[in-house]
């Protein structure tokens, strides 16, 4: 028997048995309420997401679903070759491990301010979803921006919104406020583009290179704004979840947490066991461009297709114990929770540092942290940007 079918609310609170089933028994599954093609295992996912010639982001069916203005806020993601890697390269450099690296010391500021922030509110319990992670990445990713810091409270309303956007089961009133919100976000860029202080402290920012881009003849001015768009939303929502997930993670396995507190050096594997046990990103979507034969199954032409990357990192044949949560886990091949292929997450190594910073500091700050005895994980229905709604903690 099939369990929780895929999209169900079943499914959000327990996605493992059904990915499990799927793997087993119909590793290319047709998700029918969205009329979509599920592949759940890791070699089939390796090898889609590597593919470029049978498999697109162009004309997208998913996107027919979203208000029309979040489509044309967001074009400049759903771009084959030559215009992605054109695009890719005007940013490439700034978000290099090198050159996130240099910025260590902006983003722990930002994650001793948040903080200092939990410590003054004076709780015992509070929600670190809400009240801690939800303000690191807005913060950071507005800086890297180059937006004044008057200015921060806007996306702070903005960033909710935005990322329910591409939800394609709202609401026509919840589309309606989709689409206002992408157009008040893209009037606000295009104002800043036009003030033109785009780098407030001398140095590059994302807006400044994508300015300069556009001078240059890499860009044009259509692609500007979905440009700054794409690159905002990316470098919040998904940093703010997995900040989320790693430290339930690891207050859920305290043996875990254990082994980080006496072992910090370990930061970065549990944030990578995280990503792979549980992480944000649990499908990628592409576009079948040709027809295609996966497992006795043909895909059609202009089909759409949900390339399970959270189902491929728990596949047992890949990733022994693939349930266990182990911050010691030597990887034979990489997870997937980034993606693969020419389309790698742009914003990878900013990502896992805001998420390596801010898990330390929490459990420097508050290192009898726990989850309350009666928790039970509150988790969104959101495929695409899986994660915590909220994550109640006592702090002593």
């Amino acid at each position: 028997m099939q369990p929780a079918p895929i999209l169900s609310p079943d499914f959000f609170r327990d996605m493992n048995p059904t990915y499990d089933w799927l793997r087993t028994n119909e590793p290319v599954h047709f998700i029918e309420p969205i009329a979509t093609w599920f592949v759940s295992r890791y070699d089939d996912a390796v090898a889609i997401l590597q593919d470029n010639e049978n498999f697109s982001v162009e004309q997208m069916p998913i996107t027919e679903m979203w208000h029309p203005d979040v489509k044309a806020a967001t074009r400049t993601l759903f771009v084959d070759e030559p215009d992605h890697s054109r695009l890719r390269g005007v940013m490439k450099a700034f978000f290099m491990a090198s050159a996130v690296k240099k910025r260590e010391a902006l983003v722990a500021e930002i994650v001793d301010d948040a903080i200092q922030k939990v410590k003054a509110s004076g709780k015992s319990v509070v929600d670190i979803e809400k009240e801690f992670a939800y303000t690191i990445p807005i913060d950071v990713v507005s800086v890297v921006m180059g937006l004044p810091k008057e200015d921060f409270q806007l996306f702070h309303n903005w960033a909710p919104l935005l990322n329910r956007a591409v939800i394609p089961t709202l609401t026509p009133e919840e589309k309606d406020e989709a689409g206002r919100t992408a157009r008040e976000v893209g009037a606000y860029l295009s104002e800043h583009f036009q003030k033109g202080n785009l780098r407030p402290d001398g140095e590059d920012t994302v807006l400044s290179l994508i300015r300069d881009a556009v001078d240059q003849g890499v860009m044009s001015e259509e692609e500007m704004i979905p440009q700054s768009v794409q690159l905002y939303i990316g470098g919040h929502e998904t940093t703010l979840q997995l900040i989320g997930l790693c430290l339930h993670q690891l207050l859920r396995n305290p043996e875990q947490k254990k082994k980080l507190l006496d072992n910090p050096e370990l930061i970065q594997s549990a944030v990578d066991e995280t990503i792979r046990v549980d992480g944000v990103s649990q499908v990628i979507v592409r576009r079948v461009a040709k027809d295609y034969t996966l497992h006795g199954v043909t895909m059609k032409e202009n089909d759409m297709l949900f390339v399970g990357n959270g189902a491929a990192n728990r596949d047992p044949s890949v990733f022994a114990s693939p349930l266990t949560y182990d911050i010691e886990r030597k990887f034979s091949k990489p997870h997937l929770g980034f993606g693969k292929g020419i389309r790698y997450c742009l914003g990878n190594n900013l990502a896992k540092l805001e998420a390596r910073l801010a898990i330390l500091a929490l459990f420097k700050a508050f290192p009898n942290m726990r989850l309350p005895e009666d928790h039970v994980p509150d988790y969104n229905e959101n495929m695409m940007m899986r994660g915590l709604l909220s994550l109640p903690v006592s702090l002593f």
